[in-house]
């Protein structure tokens, strides 16, 4: 029988704990050495530990503060094989955002955004960068391309949510994405932007949108806090 893993074991014997009442929702896990020490491990292996339970969506790490027990245990859940906003996604979690840091700019595109588009290089594009908050610090940092041809007043109301702007002022509905999952370098200035706590990790997303006909209609670049989101797909065997 395999035997379990000694991060495995000391998640166990921290979950007996805090089911003894030995930690409250919502308060502070004590540092390092303490829990290491308390559960007799290495440093090294309560680090693991602490992956295991921010994957489980029961501790969130804050940005220079600290890390938490959630009052109640919650992670951001999506079916990939379900196409919705990143607005839609955090609500079904029933995680209440914060006001987003939104800043707009026309200039050209990186290579594989105009290869996408079918554009010359040197055309511009309205570019949309958007940091999401909420009370535990940011949840992602995106880019957002879309044609000049659609964005006429964008800049002086910026909208919640792409998708929702394409369909309701410009009558175009995107119906299907490509995504490409892949695992950003620590120095992209866009998973800079995360702030990410320490021990924790980002993964991105490269999606190309298209309405129903095909044509393309958004490019976006999503950087997500690994420990707060969590994608599955179903798959079936022919």
């Amino acid at each position: 029988m395999k035997q379990k893993s000694s991060a495995l074991r000391a998640k166990e014997a921290f979950l007996s704990l805090y089911q003894a009442g030995e930690f409250a929702p919502g308060s502070k896990i004590p540092s390092e050495v303490h829990m290491a020490e308390r559960l007799g491990v290495s440093r090294e292996t309560w680090r693991k530990t602490l992956d295991l339970l921010r994957s489980d969506g029961l501790l969130v790490s804050k940005h220079g503060s600290g890390t938490y027990l959630l009052e109640k245990p919650r992670r951001i859940a999506n079916d990939l094989a379900q196409l919705q906003s990143m607005s839609k996604m955090i609500a079904a979690a029933g995680i209440q955002e914060k006001e987003s840091e939104m800043v707009c700019r026309i200039d050209t595109a990186p290579p594989e955004v105009s290869r996408f588009f079918e554009t010359p290089e040197e055309e511009k594009f309205f570019i949309l960068q958007r940091i999401r908050h909420a009370d535990f610090g940011i949840i992602s940092a995106s880019l957002g391309y879309l044609p000049q041809k659609y964005t006429k007043g964008l800049a002086e109301h910026l909208p919640p949510s792409l998708f929702a702007y394409l369909e309701e002022t410009q009558g175009l509905r995107i119906s299907r994405a490509l995504t490409e999952l892949f695992i950003p370098d620590k120095a992209d200035p866009l998973r800079v932007l995360l702030q990410l706590p320490e021990g924790c990790d980002a993964f991105g997303f490269r999606q190309y949108h298209y309405d129903s006909r095909g044509n393309p209609l958004l490019y976006s670049l999503d950087y997500l806090r690994s420990d707060l989101f969590h994608f599955t797909i179903l798959r079936n065997r022919p």
